[in-house]
């Protein structure tokens, strides 16, 4: 059999994408696997009540130069001391208790400088990237923390409670040794067990009853391990068990309703909180709206030691999902991984929202019939506005959104103004060309130019508008309309009027390169701190040092926004370093 050089190219090319795919699938299905197991061994899992309305758990330990990363990043405004000055500040309005509490913080965060980083971390009987578990026991939160040195964290505690002022009641039960506040109605909780540090708020009336089920020594129930639908949740939306967890929107309705058993009825009462007298409709309107939006979703869904992806969702009903997929349009450039230094875009389907909308309050007006907390006049009134919000000439010319994208800014250092610029602007619409006709009301020069719909570029006029304006050039092709700013404006045109769109369109995109944006930003604002005096330098210069930070630490950070079949999704995708 022969091949001629061409076919065998052909196959080996195939040969290489099937293992590249079948690597990538057993990539995945290795890390899943990892994260179910790591999920379904997280014993700590047994102590949360199966209705606890929310539940953050790290079941699997951060990569370590990533937790350094991080750490760095975040211990900016703790070694400067603007974060405890912003604390002090906050706190100065508050009442007796919240003095106190402002105290314990403070001292909490006095002990931590100089000591954020994994040695210093570890010098006070904490790993840099020990697992974790917060939840509810009602409305008040039970936290477990990994720890290294049980004997380091206690002298950690004690520097902080001597620091603070703050004499804590110390008690021991079984191995574990804790220390008690008191908070009004309510009792702080900090224990040290052999490899936890253990943080909870109970309510005073019911601490005897509740300290059991804090310290684990006896469980709940139904718990999340028994019934393994914590593992369900994180294995359904492919999270990856390092900071995975939700707020239950229906629970808390629940609570706030006083149709809560259980634990969380326990804790109400214990706290005397008496929910809202409401009449059996304005329940059933309540309950019909939250079942809607069930619940709020967050996790890892991609770790690596240079990169990390975090999804939150708003949960909702499949027809409110439906809808919001429909809210969002297909704009140039939106959503679309680029090299510029900032950029950010909306795409939006102003029909479909407006329907969605109208829709929306239609509802309201049905399911909240009889219940006094709905105005069927005010909901009626809502709904004639809709119309006049979303003005019939804007849909009628069928804008869908707009994306800009800044590659470079020369800035002064002595004035902070640009010197030059290097930038787009995309506008989609169904007409562009009356879409710029609308810029004519700004200026008897732009009123009088006349843009092809081929792609060829005419040079806009805006230096008569200001001297300092830099080149600009506008074309339109199809339903785009592009604006190039700089002065090589017009080689770019054709490039950004085929600016590709993202598969799954987003309703708002933004990212940025820390290291371009300090690089262009960080020099005048220094010259702007040597110049400055008094509070307004100090403010700057804590500003610049947290930009200065984020351009060692991190690369390009993409978010966006969008509708998906879950609901409405915030991913974050972070590169670093």
């Amino acid at each position: 059999m022969k091949l001629s050089y061409g076919k065998m190219n052909k196959y080996l090319l195939a040969g290489v994408l099937a293992v590249g795919v079948a690597g990538c699938s057993d990539s995945d299905k290795a890390e899943k696997a990892a994260a179910e197991e790591a999920v379904a061994e997280f014993n700590l899992l047994a102590l949360v009540p199966v209705d606890s309305p929310y539940v953050f758990a790290s079941s699997r330990k951060l990569p370590l130069e990533l937790s350094e990363k991080l750490l760095k990043a975040s211990a900016v405004n703790l070694e400067d001391g603007s974060l405890r000055a912003e604390l002090a500040v906050s706190g100065a309005d508050t009442d007796e208790a919240g003095q106190d509490m402002v105290k314990l913080v403070d001292a909490f965060l006095a002990e931590l400088e100089g000591k954020m980083s994994a040695k210093g971390l570890e010098s006070l009987g904490l790993p840099i990237n020990g697992r974790s578990l917060i939840y509810g026991l009602g409305m008040l939160p039970v936290a477990w923390v990994e720890i290294l040195d049980a004997g380091k964290v206690e002298a950690f505690l004690s520097r902080v409670e001597e620091r603070s002022g703050m004499q804590a009641e110390k008690l021991t039960r079984g191995d574990i040794s804790y220390r008690r506040f008191e908070l009004d109605k309510l009792v702080g909780i900090l224990a040290v067990g052999k490899e936890h540090l253990i943080m909870a708020v109970l309510p005073a009336k019911s601490e005897v009853e509740m300290l059991p089920l804090v310290f684990g020594e006896t469980k709940p129930e139904k718990s999340l391990a028994d019934t393994g639908a914590f593992k369900a949740f994180s294995s359904k939306r492919k999270f990856l068990g390092y900071g995975d967890g939700y707020l239950d929107l229906v629970r808390m309705a629940e609570m706030a309703l006083g149709e809560s058993q259980g634990i969380n009825a326990q804790v109400l009462q214990g706290l005397g909180v008496s929910p809202k007298e409401l009449s059996a409709a304005c329940h059933g309107f309540i309950k019909t709206t939250v079942q809607s939006v069930p619940m709020i979703s967050f996790g890892f869904t991609e770790v690596t030691d240079r990169k990390y992806a975090i999804r939150a969702t708003l949960e909702t009903s499949p027809g409110v999902a439906a809808w919001l997929q429909k809210m969002s349009a297909p704009v140039p450039g939106v959503g679309v991984p680029n090299d510029g230094m900032v950029s950010l875009g909306v795409g939006f389907d102003l029909p479909q929202i407006r329907d969605g909308i109208k829709a929306m309050l239609r509802n309201f007006l049905e399911t909240g019939k009889g219940c006094e907390l709905v105005n069927e006049e005010e909901l009626a009134q809502a709904m004639q506005g809709v119309d006049v919000a979303f003005n019939p000439m804007l849909v009628g010319m069928g804008i869908r959104g707009f994306s800009i994208t800044v590659n470079n800014i020369e800035v002064d250092t002595q004035t902070m103004t640009p010197k030059t610029v290097d930038a787009q602007v995309l506008l989609a619409a169904t007409d562009p060309k009356s879409m710029f006709s609308m810029a004519g009301m700004l200026s008897p020069q732009l009123a009088q130019l006349d843009i092809p719909t081929d792609g060829t570029p005419v040079r806009v006029p805006l230096e008569s508008m200001s001297p300092v304006a830099p080149p600009t050039f506008a074309a339109i092709k199809g339903e785009t309309l592009a604006l190039i700013v700089g002065d090589t404006a017009p080689d770019g045109i054709d490039q950004a009027l085929s600016a590709p769109v993202a598969d799954a369109p987003p309703f708002f995109s933004m990212s940025y390169d820390a290291d371009k944006l300090f690089q262009t930003i960080g020099p005048p604002m220094k010259n702007m701190v040597q110049s400055m005096q008094g509070e307004e330098a100090a403010d700057l210069q804590a500003a610049y040092q947290s930009m200065e930070t984020a351009a060692e630490v991190y690369g390009k950070i993409d978010f966006r926004m969008l509708g998906t079949e879950r609901g409405f999704e915030i991913d974050t995708v972070v590169n670093l370093k």
